[in-house]
């Protein structure tokens, strides 16, 4: 089963509200979140809500622009309590990834899934992922922790991430 398959319903918990990567196929970084939030289920596209917002700023002030990005979360559709769908995105996330030179890892569920590490201890820092090929893997929190915790983390990770990128290209 890949992306491309005509995928509208999970095929663990028949959730017909599944969102999908979206960006360019042949982009080399690929952003990895953790679930969709009811904007993305909405209307059916990754990171379009607030915390996406976010993101693009950030990005955008550090000089990336997401739309040369491609775009997916660990969760195909809101999160629950069922380790077959987790699976099921992970291994979707997982063939996103394939051919990519960067992947930008979100939120602590992410980090933890593909490294094995607490986002808390490795934000903002080049991770290890026995999952990737990917030249660099890199660790963020969710852009949504803003809300409630301020902008300085957020944007000190987004910053290093950019300059790792730029190293790259």
């Amino acid at each position: 089963m890949s992306w491309d398959d005509d995928i509208y319903v999970c095929p663990h918990c028949n959730r017909d509200d599944l969102v999908l990567a979206s960006g360019s196929k042949r982009a080399d970084i690929l952003i990895i979140g953790e679930f969709p939030g009811a904007e993305e289920v909405k209307k059916g596209v990754p990171m379009i809500g607030g915390m996406g917002g976010v993101l693009r700023t950030e990005l955008g002030r550090a000089g990336l622009d997401m739309r040369q990005m491609r775009v997916c979360n660990l969760w195909l559709h809101p999160k629950n309590k069922n380790e077959d769908c987790l699976k099921h995105g992970k291994d979707m996330a997982i063939k996103e990834a394939r051919g990519k030179k960067i992947i930008l890892l979100l939120g602590s569920d992410t980090v933890k899934e593909f490294c094995d590490e607490k986002v808390s201890e490795v934000t903002g820092l080049q991770v290890q992922s026995p999952y990737f090929s990917a030249s660099c893997v890199f660790a963020c929190i969710q852009p949504a922790s803003v809300f409630h915790q301020g902008l300085g983390e957020l944007r000190l990770s987004i910053e290093k991430f950019a300059k790792k990128v730029k190293e790259y290209e």
